[in-house]
């Protein structure tokens, strides 16, 4: 029980870090988005054409590499059916499993 509360707590912490490191990071991006925007008076500066990619980033890795919203929702949705398929193949096993047991419960 003791290693079990020791996980947790080390869990939460580093929740709580990379939480504290993305609202640092989202800040930094914000400033930086303000700083471009008034930059250029039109609003159509250099990084104007960056702005709408980085719309699409969910999270940053290093400078050329990302994982968009496309990337996320295949997952997602592989790991959705992946699921479902799971699902109804242990249904069917415990249901087996059970007429089975129910079986031998009857007859003895």
């Amino acid at each position: 029980m003791e290693g079990l509360q020791k996980a947790y707590r080390s869990a939460m912490s580093q929740a709580q870090e990379s939480t504290a490191k993305l609202s640092s990071f989202a800040a930094s991006l914000e400033k930086n988005k303000s700083i471009d925007s008034a930059s250029s008076p039109s609003g159509l500066g250099s990084s104007s054409a960056l702005a709408t990619d980085q719309s699409r980033m969910l999270l940053s890795r290093s400078p050329r590499q990302f994982v968009s919203l496309w990337t996320c929702s295949k997952l997602c949705a592989i790991c959705f059916v992946a699921g479902i398929v799971v699902g109804y193949t242990l249904k069917r096993r415990v249901r087996r499993w059970a007429s089975k047991l129910l079986r031998r419960l009857k007859d003895d």
